[in-house]
């Protein structure tokens, strides 16, 4: 079943795509970082429930694309 395909899931804030983010800890206290691009090429795919997560606490909303397994693979490798 090569071609069969499978949902994943973007980050979109405004006109921008979640592409990474990062802790830190700084005086005791975690803080994150995130990376946005405007390349939608660019976006990192990630899972449902960490879809949830990043859109709760970054405010965006949660973008659905299928693809096959090998396309969902090339894309987060970019």
């Amino acid at each position: 079943m090569p071609n069969r395909e499978y949902p994943y899931y973007f980050i979109k804030v405004g006109k921008l795509y979640y592409v990474y983010h990062s802790y830190k800890n700084v005086k005791q206290k975690e803080v994150s970082s995130y990376e946005f691009t405007n390349d939608e090429s660019l976006a990192f795919p990630i899972d449902e429930e960490s879809a949830k997560q990043l859109a709760d606490e970054c405010g965006g909303q949660i973008v659905i694309k299928n693809a096959t397994f090998n396309d969902y693979i090339s894309q987060g490798e970019r």
